[in-house]
């Protein structure tokens, strides 16, 4: 056969292994530009108690190229990643997604956050924390919706027990119509519970932080002012899923989609937060909404909102959060079920003095499975954020209204007509 056949059909062959690279890596849930060309390297990660390595090799496939003039080249394209844990010790690897909950004209939410804690149990040793060596800056929370990214991995002596990781949401920015924001965190302190715990084996071991934050508005359009409240849970990553990522989920930054595996869907449908709105009742003078915690665990519940729906656009119901509250009648949620209504008309730096009313009020604890109704007497008018020169229209009857309930990763809306 010529070396012009040759060619031919090594270019055949090749062309068919790259196909069949690509196809198994989309399948593994990696996107094919995911896989990179790098060359042979070895890296040493250090936490502050223990030390693994990881190597990155270029298996030396055959990608060949024939340039005008008949000269052949070859180049390397695959990479992979094995990690060697010490002798009696495995690599528990902690990964972040976020679905939020998110006041309409919000399109990012980024957070910074300190070095990540986690509490053990060891056999013959005791308890305390181990703690990562970094946090993090600018981690973009809604480019996490369906998809997990690893934080960071740290190796951890075989049968320790693990049920708690912690770490501190340091500060969060809001891009809201094209324009970040600074926003205020309620609920920047997170411990969070694993769900069944995890003991660690030799290998590889994953929690999947589920971190389930809250953002509104409590200023103007033109003076926005968004408080972040949140409430996360930990997932152990079940031994299907360790065998999927396994290769990669040692190796912070690295992103895979998990809204397309089984085992995460059944994790979620088993224990997420939420809460459902039973019913609501309106009058000039009399507020009544129930609310059923219908996930799992107990929830917070923070605010109360009333609006007339002909100053909101098209409006769904079902957790939706209004762009902004001017023109709404606001209720802070009291430990006894209780509304207090947030009277505050509009003047400069408005959010500041809403958040210092918002810090003082504690909420109602919904404990799982339960039911409350909340309840205010009084005259309703929509006045929150208004001008002086404005006047406030009261509740009319036979008119519509949206009722939202908010809390901790929670919110729900409904839409009733006054009686």
């Amino acid at each position: 056969m010529s070396s012009k056949k040759n060619i031919i059909v090594s270019g055949f062959i090749a062309l068919a292994a790259a196909i069949i690279i690509i196809a198994a890596s989309m399948f593994a849930g990696i996107a094919p530009h995911q896989i990179q060309t790098s060359t042979t390297s070895q890296t040493a990660i250090t936490s502050p108690t223990t030390q693994y390595t990881t190597s990155t090799v270029t298996q030396p496939t055959s990608t060949y190229t024939t340039s005008p003039t008949g000269t052949v080249t070859q180049t390397s394209t695959i990479t992979y990643t094995t990690t060697s844990p010490t002798v009696g010790k495995g690599i528990l690897s902690i990964l972040l997604t976020d679905p939020p909950r998110l006041a309409e004209g919000v399109t990012a939410v980024y957070i910074n956050y300190s070095k990540i804690g986690i509490h053990y149990n060891r056999p013959n040793v005791g308890e305390g924390w181990i703690w990562t060596e970094f946090g993090g800056v600018n981690l973009n929370l809604t480019a996490l919706d369906g998809i997990a990214q690893v934080l960071d991995s740290i190796e951890i002596e075989n049968g320790t027990y693990i049920n708690l990781i912690r770490f501190n949401i340091t500060g969060a920015k809001v891009e809201y119509n094209g324009i970040n924001y600074t926003a205020f965190v309620r609920t920047g302190n997170l411990t969070v519970t694993i769900i069944g715990g995890l003991e660690i084996t030799e290998g590889s071991n994953g929690i999947i932080v589920d971190i389930q934050p809250t953002v509104f508005n409590m200023g103007t359009a033109d003076e926005p002012y968004f408080i972040l409240t949140a409430v996360s849970k930990g997932y152990p990553v079940p031994e299907e899923g360790l065998e999927e990522l396994r290769d990669h989920m040692h190796v912070p930054g690295f992103k895979f989609m998990l809204r397309d595996r089984f085992w995460w869907q059944r994790l979620r449908q088993m224990h997420a937060s939420s809460i459902e709105i039973e019913s609501a009742n309106i009058s000039h003078d009399k507020l009544s909404v129930k609310v059923k915690n219908t996930g799992e665990g107990d929830v917070m519940l923070r605010l109360v909102v009333v609006a007339p729906i002909n100053m909101l656009p098209p409006v769904r119901e079902g957790g939706y959060i209004p762009q902004i509250f001017v023109g709404a009648a606001i209720f802070l949620v009291k430990e006894d079920g209780t509304l207090q209504p947030l009277q505050l008309r509009y003047k400069q730096n408005m959010g500041e003095d809403a958040k210092s009313m918002f810090m003082v009020s504690r909420g109602y604890k919904l404990t799982q499975n339960s039911s409350v109704e909340l309840k205010y007497e009084g005259k309703l008018v929509f006045e929150y954020g208004l001008r002086l020169r404005d006047m406030p229209s009261p509740v009319l009857l036979g008119n519509k209204y949206l009722v939202a309930v908010i809390g901790d990763g929670v919110a729900d809306s409904i839409i009733v007509e006054a009686k």
